[in-house]
């Protein structure tokens, strides 16, 4: 009902992520999921694990 009250409420809070007015709607794979501060040890989903495994590389010819 109010979008920019809950918009500052949400970017006022110090967590990793908000919900508002709705239930889980996706898999860890879709959005960054994780803690802030000392809540965690980092963030779960697909592009956080590809770059954990992965070192990178530049290759110029």
């Amino acid at each position: 009902k109010d979008y920019d009250r809950a918009m500052r409420v949400a970017e006022r809070l110090e967590v990793g992520g908000v919900r508002i007015n709705g239930k889980p709607s996706h898999g860890l794979g879709d959005i960054p999921f994780g803690g802030v501060k000392d809540s965690g040890i980092g963030r779960e989903g697909i592009g956080y694990t590809i770059e954990a495994f992965v070192e990178r590389k530049s290759i110029i010819l």
